[in-house]
């Protein structure tokens, strides 16, 4: 095997894209001063925001339900 990838090492590169999409997609950056659409009572970046916020927070959940956590178990116990 090369350097690069040992064994169980995996690539998880992808998942810092996703964030950094939901990241760039929340940040009201790209809207205009002067847009007024109002969605559902809020300002249209305020809805983005909130809908995106829910998105990553059902991605990490499934990231955390997909490659869980492999936790140490003392002999002790």
């Amino acid at each position: 095997m090369s350097d690069k990838k040992k064994s169980g090492s995996k690539n998880y590169a992808w998942i810092f894209f996703v964030y950094l999409i939901f990241l760039i997609a929340a940040i009201p950056w790209y809207w205009s001063k002067d847009n007024s659409l109002i969605i559902l009572g809020l300002p249209a970046w305020v809805f983005v925001a909130i809908l995106v916020s829910i998105c990553t927070s059902i991605f990490t959940a499934f990231l955390l339900l997909r490659y869980p956590w492999k936790m140490e178990v003392d002999a002790d116990e």
